[in-house]
């Protein structure tokens, strides 16, 4: 393994899970965004994959009444695992300006869902069929660039559940998404047996940065920290937007 990429690895995935363990989200986003200054978006997503996976079934297990999540959230599930099949086989195809691109659009969209998304309310009767088109929206944009916290996100709030129904329901989903990404990845070489050991390590730096992002959560101004991920994640968005843009045109 490469030293510096390992190193640059457990930096990333620690200050992620510190995201994630901090906001209970946006751990994909984080790592995302930062790898791709240092690697190119496909091996991004190749490296996110083992710790995306591995941190969402620990909060998966510590998830209460199990069986409630998934009785609640099958269709959002069904539907996200149906297009996430067809879609994780696709990224490569795309390119790396191509996915480069629609990561600076999902990191945009994270960040504005996120500043403006909080009033939505979901109607009544209508809970059926939004999770059967946000978890499709969900498998189109998980499948191309793991980067799926909008649609999870946006359901979520409008279905005004609880904190710690967020954090359980957003594992679940995630944790089950992953494995129609993780086979798609590996039957097209965006993922192999390569980014193992950088995603053990990577898994255990995100590990760490959770514990201390939970740690934190009672003991940092929480909206604080929200507007400066946010900020930040903004300016990352335009810049791979501004890059990958560019390179599409010029290709």
């Amino acid at each position: 393994m490469d030293s510096q990429l390992l190193l640059t690895v457990s930096a990333i995935f620690l200050l992620a899970g510190g995201v994630k363990g901090l906001i209970g989200m946006g751990l994909p986003t984080t790592a995302i965004a930062f790898l791709t200054l240092t690697v190119s978006p496909l091996e991004a997503l190749g490296l996110n994959l083992i710790p995306m996976l591995i941190t969402n079934i620990y909060q998966l297990y510590r998830a209460d009444n199990k069986p409630q999540l998934m009785s609640d959230y099958w269709p959002f599930a069904v539907a996200m695992v149906c297009v996430l099949m067809v879609f994780s086989l696709l990224a490569a195809q795309f390119g790396n300006d191509v996915i480069k691109l629609m990561i600076a659009i999902s990191i945009i969209l994270f960040v504005l869902n996120q500043l403006f998304g909080r009033g939505l309310r979901l109607p009544a009767g209508y809970d059926r069929p939004a999770q059967f088109a946000l978890g499709g929206a969900a498998g189109i944009i998980g499948g191309l660039t793991s980067a799926w916290a909008v649609p999870i996100t946006a359901y979520l709030v409008m279905r005004q559940v609880s904190p710690k129904q967020f954090v359980d329901a957003s594992g679940f989903l995630i944790t089950i998404g992953c494995i129609p990404l993780l086979l798609g990845y590996s039957a097209t070489g965006v993922f192999h047996t390569g980014y193992l050991g950088y995603g053990i390590v990577g898994t255990i730096a995100a590990l760490i940065g959770f514990s201390i992002g939970e740690h934190a959560r009672g003991k940092l101004p929480s909206a604080l920290f929200h507007k400066l991920v946010l900020g930040l994640f903004l300016i990352m968005g335009l810049r791979l937007g501004y890059s990958g843009f560019s390179a599409v045109l010029s290709g």
